[in-house]
């Protein structure tokens, strides 16, 4: 049993999405693991739960910039210094090597930029991230988790942590989030919907992987 850190803070409509979908994700994966759910992701709170119960895998839903990822209010919770253009703000401090010796998916916007490579030159084992905007659509008269349009593309973009669960390696993961994603985009094709096939394609190409592509969460 492998502990796993899920950490959002919904306090806008996209993050209300992602804290739903990541809220969902822990009960499948709590079956199997020890699974933290981090509601409120501030600093402090964050930094308490690792140094507490030690996650080998953690997950980050927020806005994120070229180099740090926030939180609730907008408050950063894991970033660089220097100033970030995607969300307009300066990185003082920065807290990269909390992440040392653990498996990192940024499941948010643009962090695979730098914040993404630089976790790995501060220790992390591996992680996923998005190098631009990661897109999807919603249908706003239905709540989130029996949106189908929405489903598809958090389905997609969650695959790496399932397979992970399952424990198998992080490239596995990797590949099964991109084939998702192409799977998508070809399904939608096909229904003539366009506007959500891009969004897909878009998800697909800026999905990217660093570090150690064996690793999984019991090495």
């Amino acid at each position: 049993m492998a502990t796993i850190l899920l950490g959002s803070c919904p306090y806008d409509p996209s993050t209300r999405y992602g804290y739903v979908y990541l809220k969902h994700l822990g009960r499948i994966l709590s079956k199997q693991h020890k699974v933290v759910v981090l509601r409120h992701a501030n600093l402090p709170e964050l930094q308490y739960v690792l140094s507490t119960y030690n996650p080998v895998f953690v997950v980050l839903n927020g806005h994120g910039g070229a180099r740090a990822i926030s939180g609730c209010n907008g408050n950063i919770i894991l970033g660089m210094k220097g100033y970030d253009p995607d969300l307009d703000v300066v990185i003082y401090r920065e807290n990269l090597y909390w992440m040392k010796d653990r498996i990192v998916y940024l499941f948010t916007c643009n962090c695979g930029k730098e914040l993404a490579p630089a976790l790995i030159d501060y220790g992390a084992k591996a992680v996923a991230a998005y190098k631009d905007m990661f897109l999807f659509m919603t249908d706003d008269n239905v709540p989130p988790l029996k949106d189908q349009t929405a489903k598809s593309f958090f389905t997609a973009a969650l695959q790496l942590p399932i397979h992970l669960a399952m424990g198998e390696p992080f490239w596995l993961g990797c590949e099964a989030t991109r084939r998702a994603f192409l799977y998508y985009t070809e399904y939608y094709e096909r229904l003539g919907k366009e506007n959500i096939a891009k969004y897909m394609w878009h998800n697909y190409l800026n999905f990217v992987c660093y570090g150690d592509m064996e690793v999984s969460i019991w090495a």
